[in-house]
């Protein structure tokens, strides 16, 4: 097989046109990490290999990387690469792993850098910023930054990693003041393609800076986020079961919150509700999960939910941040037996919106007799509602590559399948394929679509950055990618997740 020879900076790296055959076997390129890093690289026989390796949430996602490395600094992430590079090796990045997409942030036969050592937690300027490292997960941040009264804008479900879900934007329970949390990020350092490591903000590289708030994994390494930082006490919230013969109430609940004063248009209130079909037996689960800040007992935002009778709740006043988000610092949130996969739909946040999704789900289910028979399959619908004012205020603070029109806002319509059987994979893509688009293809005749996927809840086979800013987004991403990696390392030689093309 032909291969192609590149240079770049002094570094030469070699990928077939497939990017598939290697200028340097995997092998080879693990000893000299052994020999430069030591401990820093575990090996497929080693304990630590066993330990680290399969940490990502879903199973589709646990691959068997040739050897992995845990760097501790952005030198070492530096060093790393220059190896890679060099060596035409592939790797995959691995922050919090909760991606479901396979090799997003994992690889089979090429290496992993697992960031899990990279935990830095600091408070600077005042306390108004925390640098925060890339192998950190959102409880262990929000343990910390509530004993000094503050907050961050970060992930709703404590287990999830700090640098895909920043990366990817960042849905949260704050957007309505902040916008995504990825617009509260001042600063991001980061390893380029050609080992440099260098700072993005408002001042300097700004078109990175810019770029990085919704561009995932293609400009670098992110070896440390600056995010602002603001005052937070006490706030209400917790998980909710309802009963299963209230689903309508609960669709319908969720229809109204998403309306202009049905409770979304208030800045302190974030309501995720969802509700989970096991397909063999039909047994329904609804639940939901929601924050309020400030202590307000009785939120009116939250009025239409708190009418529908529950099985259990932790609702209730918090002292913290910290203390609420706990109800998913649990197995449930975070085990890593079962195999899962997201896909994502956007839809205006009009009642029927809701209604249409919801309904389109049952319909789908029903033309595919096959899903009962695949093992474990459950399936959870979640409306997520980003109000005008959160598209507004990510605008207001310099904007980003999703460049969404405020409008009304926008629903996020997450599908999540969790299944036990790789045999199923390939019937439980379809199905999830399938109900997006029906989903899409009813709600654009109504006039109901509004042509977003949210890279986060994405399906293996979506391209979110086509939609970027109406499509016009895609072209400047690519533009600002060809400047900092001009021979596209990240998209050759790191070939999982979403690329730009």
């Amino acid at each position: 097989m032909r291969l192609s020879t590149v240079g770049y900076l002094g570094v030469s790296f070699a990928l077939s046109v497939e990017g598939t055959a290697l200028k340097t076997t995997t092998n080879s390129t693990c000893q000299k990490l052994l020999s430069l890093f030591g401990n820093k690289v575990s090996l497929p026989s080693s304990n630590e290999y066993s330990l680290i390796a399969p940490e990502n949430w879903s199973e589709t996602a646990q691959l068997t990387p040739t050897c992995l490395v845990e760097p501790t600094s952005a030198q070492d992430v530096s060093r790393i690469l220059a190896v890679l590079v060099k060596d035409g090796t592939q790797f995959a990045v691995r922050g919090g792993g909760h991606m479901p997409v396979p090799r997003a942030a994992n690889i089979d036969k090429g290496v992993l850098i697992s960031m899990d050592e990279m935990n830095t937690m600091q408070l600077v300027q005042n306390n108004s910023i925390a640098q925060l490292g890339p192998g950190l997960r959102w409880h262990e941040v929000y343990e910390w930054i509530s004993a000094y009264g503050l907050a961050v804008s970060g992930g709703r479900y404590a287990p999830v990693g700090v640098p895909g879900y920043l990366l990817g934007g960042g849905i949260n329970f704050f957007g309505s003041r902040y916008g995504w949390s990825s617009n509260m990020v001042s600063n991001y350092e980061i390893v380029l393609a050609n080992s440099t490591i260098v700072n993005a903000n408002a001042q300097t590289n700004s078109d990175l800076f810019w770029a990085l708030k919704g561009g995932s994994s293609n400009y670098g390494i992110v070896t440390r986020f600056d995010i602002k930082t603001f005052p937070l006490g006490q706030v209400y919230g917790g998980l909710t079961i309802f009963p299963p013969q209230n689903l309508d109430d609960l669709v319908n609940a969720a229809a109204s919150f998403s309306v202009p004063g049905g409770g979304s248009d208030d800045a302190d209130a974030s309501y995720n509700p969802s509700w989970q079909i096991n397909v063999a037996t039909g047994n329904l689960t609804l639940l939901s999960w929601c924050l309020y800040a400030g202590g307000d007992p009785n939120p009116a935002a939250f009025a239409n939910f708190t009418r529908i009778p529950t099985l259990s709740t932790t609702n209730r006043v918090w002292p913290n941040i910290a203390n609420a988000t706990d109800a998913t610092n649990t197995e449930a949130f975070s085990g890593r037996t079962q195999r899962q996969l997201f896909w994502s739909s956007g839809l205006q946040p009009n009642r029927e919106s809701v209604l249409l999704a919801n309904k389109t789900l049952f319909e789908e289910v029903a033309k595919m007799p096959q899903l009962k028979a695949v093992k474990g399959l459950v399936l959870t619908a979640t409306p997520q509602m980003l109000s005008k004012a959160w598209l507004k205020a990510a605008r207001a603070s310099g904007g980003d590559p999703m460049d969404l029109e405020p409008g009304n806002g926008i629903i996020v319509f997450l599908i999540g399948s969790t299944w036990e059987d790789a045999a199923d994979d390939a019937v439980v893509n379809k199905f999830s394929k399938r109900v997006s688009a029906a989903i899409e293809k009813k709600a654009k005749a109504k006039g109901l679509d509004y042509p977003f996927i949210y890279i986060n809840d994405a399906g293996p086979a979506q391209k979110p950055f086509e939609l970027y800013g109406k499509g016009q987004s895609i072209k400047k991403m690519k533009t600002i990618r060809d400047r900092y990696d001009p021979q596209q390392v990240f998209q050759k030689l790191l070939p999982g997740g979403f690329k730009l093309g």
